[in-house]
């Protein structure tokens, strides 16, 4: 890719962001204030400013139809905020919660290079195996909770959340950390870097279990299923007997899901819980099916800052209430090309360690995705910020590394 048009001095804020969750959560403690709040934008700024000197100066990267598509998909999101200038704040408000973060992936190719790859995963697996351990360790002292956490009649020790405030966000951070961490122990040569990321892997699932979060867990277990078919298709059945044993004999494991199982506990969602909330979504889309009700409006964390409206606690169900038919297709669409593009990458990756770095990063992308579907995970910036960075990193390789001929 040639000489990095970001000066050597300037690579901090690359790590700064790949340590997203840790960042964020210090840089709103005071003395920071409005700088601290606006830290992630601001970073999008300088780099954005590297890459469009970059591109003026006459410096040619490799766009995919995912970047395409994001250019796309912001300008539909601009035209939304348009037209609800009647509350344009609410509307900017979500508008910078569902496109911002997607925009990185604009200008990451023009200020990351080849060698830049691997250390920025490595630092983000890192972060995430320290946050792991962190979790081990409130698991370990009892971290209180809130009673709201724990439904009626379960006995739960208590459920890990770490910097994040909450176990769902957290269960959906550490189900994306195992994967990219065992992808750089199959990536690691030597015997001690690769037990290090082996453990990261290790630790990572061991907290994911304390969250207590069944969606994160579902989420994971179809990452896994992922990981492991592309690795050896052995390892898969392997991976389905491992998970039916945690189900029936690892005590903590067995009462979430038997509990989740139970005729009570659907009946209880349809009427109050996610699958009632997630109709309500449907009926405010069938109010303007193709437009919806507005960015910011419903159903997440801008609609209930502004509204008080509940969460729905389904990120594509929010989607579809807030932009209609035309958004939620827009943004399936955007998914699929990203997931489709990191695979080709991945597919024709030519070295095999690297290969197996990215099995890692695809596996977490489908990881992220899947958790979507119960949880408004995109609505945390971390979260949202890291499912596009990773797989931007594959897509530069694919730009510059050995590939395969199709």
């Amino acid at each position: 890719m040639g000489e990095s048009v970001l000066p050597l001095r300037l690579k901090w804020p690359l790590y700064l962001l790949a340590a997203f969750p840790v960042a964020d959560y210090f840089l709103h403690i005071y003395p920071w204030g409005i700088i601290g709040a606006a830290w992630d934008k601001l970073v999008f700024i300088l780099l954005a400013f590297y890459a469009i000197r970059a591109r003026m100066a006459g410096v040619q990267r490799k766009f995919y139809p995912t970047q395409r598509y994001i250019i796309f998909i912001a300008v539909l999101g601009l035209a939304y905020m348009l037209m609800d200038v009647g509350y344009l704040t609410v509307a900017f408000a979500g508008w910078r919660v569902d496109f911002l973060y997607m925009l990185f992936a604009l200008v990451l190719p023009y200020v990351v290079e080849k060698e830049d790859i691997v250390p920025l995963l490595k630092f983000m697996v890192l972060i995430g195996f320290l946050m792991a351990i962190h979790g081990v360790y409130e698991y370990i002292m009892r971290a209180p909770i809130p009673s709201a956490w724990i439904n009626l009649g379960e006995h739960v020790r208590t459920r890990v959340y770490s910097l994040f405030g909450s176990p769902n966000i957290f269960g959906s951070y550490m189900a994306f950390i195992a994967p990219n961490a065992m992808g750089l122990a199959l990536y690691e040569k030597k015997r001690g870097p690769r037990l290090f990321y082996g453990a990261a892997a290790i630790v990572s699932m061991m907290t994911l279990v304390f969250t207590f979060t069944r969606g994160a867990w579902v989420a994971f277990f179809v990452g896994a299923l992922v990981f492991t078919w592309l690795l050896d298709k052995r390892l898969t059945i392997i991976a389905i007997v491992l998970t039916v044993l945690a189900i029936f004999f690892v005590p903590p494991i067995h009462a979430r899901m038997d509990q989740f199982l139970s005729p009570v506990y659907w009946v209880k969602t349809e009427q109050s819980g996610r699958i009632a909330r997630w109709g309500h979504a449907y009926d405010q889309m069938l109010k303007n099916p193709l437009f919806g009700a507005g960015l910011g409006r419903y159903g997440g964390a801008v609609a209930s800052k502004y509204f008080g409206i509940i969460y729905v606690d389904n990120y594509y169900a929010k989607t579809l209430a807030e932009t209609g038919l035309i958004g939620i297709l827009a943004f399936f669409g955007l998914l699929f090309v990203y997931l489709r593009d990191v695979w080709r990458v991945l597919k024709r990756t030519a070295d095999t360690r690297m290969k197996y770095l990215f099995i890692g990063v695809f596996s977490s992308l489908v990881v992220l995705v899947s958790h979507n579907a119960v949880e408004n995970i995109f609505e945390v910036p971390s979260m949202n910020f890291l499912f596009w960075m990773v797989g931007t990193l594959v897509l530069i390789y694919g730009a510059e590394g050995e590939m395969n001929r199709d």
